[in-house]
C-alpha cells in the first residue's frame, strides 16, 4: 500500500510518502501450482526504495503514488512519465490538468490491468470481487500556471472513471493537512481516535438502548470529539517547517509498520516534494 500526506501551505503544498511497495501474492485460484515459499493472498514482497514522487514536466505540480505499484509490467512511475509527454503544454488550469491525468489512467485500466486481471483469475472482471481488483491512488498537488496559491487533488483508479469526479481536496486559500491509503497511525494521532472504534462504540450503545443515535446527538458527540483533536497551524508555516511535519507525519506511519505485528507494508524512508511558485523540488 503506502501513506501519502499533503500539506497546503501559504507558501508551497508539501507531498510526503515512505519508499515501500508490496507485491501481493496470487490469488486461490483451484489446481493451481505455486513455486516453493510463495503463498496465496497475503504480502509477497516489501521493497524499500521505489519512487513514488514524480514532477509533472516542467510545470509548479508534483504527483505522488500510493496503492498498486504496477500497471501491468510497468511501475506508475514509468506512467507517469508518459502522461507527461502526452500532455506537453496542455492546459493551463491545475483542475484541468487533473482532469486529462485521470482520462490517462483510467484508459490505462481499462486496456492493461483488466485484461490482465480477468487473465489472472479465469474470470471477467465483473465477476471478481472488487477487494481483489488492483487500485491506485494519486494525490496531484500545486499551482495552476500563473496563479499565487496551491491546490491538492485526489484521483482514485478504478473509483474515478467519470469525468469530473477527481477531488479537489484543498482549495486555493485553503491551508491544511490531508493524508491518504494506510492513515491509522495519522488519524490517532492528529484526531486522537480510530474510526472504527467509534463507529463501533456508537453501534454497541444503540443495540443496547435500542434505537441508534440522532442527530442531535451525533452533533453532540462530534463536538466532544474535535475538541481534543490536535490543532496544527499550517497557514502560518514557513516551508522548512512544513517539510518537517510533513516528514513526521510519513515517518509515524513508517515506524508503527515497523514495530506493529504484520508485514510492513509502509517503510522504508520518507521522501518530500516541495512544491512552490518557484518549482516544485524533490528532497530526501
Amino acid at each position: 500500500m503506502s501513506v501519502a500526506v499533503s500539506t497546503n501551505l501559504a507558501d508551497a503544498v508539501i507531498l510526503g510518502v515512505d519508499s515501500a511497495i508490496s507485491l501481493p501474492g496470487p490469488p486461490p485460484i483451484p489446481g493451481q501450482v505455486l513455486p516453493p515459499n510463495v503463498m496465496h493472498g497475503g504480502v509477497l514482497k516489501v521493497y524499500e526504495d521505489a519512487e513514488k514522487l514524480f514532477p509533472l514536466g516542467n510545470r509548479n505540480i508534483a504527483i505522488a503514488t500510493f496503492g498498486t505499484a504496477m500497471i501491468g509490467n510497468r511501475t506508475l512511475g514509468s506512467q507517469v512519465r508518459n502522461f507527461v509527454e502526452q500532455l506537453g503544454d496542455g492546459p493551463d488550469k491545475i483542475e484541468d490538468v487533473v482532469e486529462e491525468f485521470r482520462k490517462f489512467f483510467m484508459n490505462l485500466y481499462g486496456t492493461v490491468t483488466v485484461p490482465t486481471i480477468e487473465k489472472l483469475h479465469g474470470k471477467k472482471f465483473s465477476d471478481i470481487p472488487e477487494a481483489q481488483r488492483p487500485g491506485f491512488g494519486f494525490v496531484i498537488a500545486g499551482f495552476s500556471r500563473n496563479a499565487g496559491l496551491a491546490q491538492v487533488w485526489a484521483v482514485f483508479i478504478p473509483g474515478h472513471a467519470q469525468p469530473g469526479t477527481a477531488q479537489r481536496m484543498r482549495a486555493e486559500g485553503d491551508f491544511n493537512i490531508n493524508w491518504y491509503a494506510l492513515f491509522e497511525p495519522i488519524n490517532r494521532y492528529m484526531l486522537g481516535y480510530s474510526t472504527a472504534m467509534i463507529q463501533e462504540l456508537q453501534d454497541y450503545v444503540a443495540k443496547l438502548r435500542g434505537s441508534p443515535f440522532s442527530d442531535a446527538e451525533n452533533a453532540a458527540m462530534k463536538t466532544i470529539i474535535d475538541k481534543h483533536q490536535f490543532l496544527v497551524p499550517v497557514a502560518a508555516m514557513p516551508i522548512p517547517v512544513g517539510v518537517a511535519f510533513t516528514r513526521f507525519l510519513v515517518e509515524l506511519v513508517i515506524n508503527h509498520h515497523r514495530f506493529a505485528i504484520g508485514a510492513p507494508v509502509v517503510g522504508g524512508r520518507s521522501r518530500i516534494a516541495v512544491v512552490s511558485y518557484k518549482g516544485c523540488e524533490i528532497v530526501d
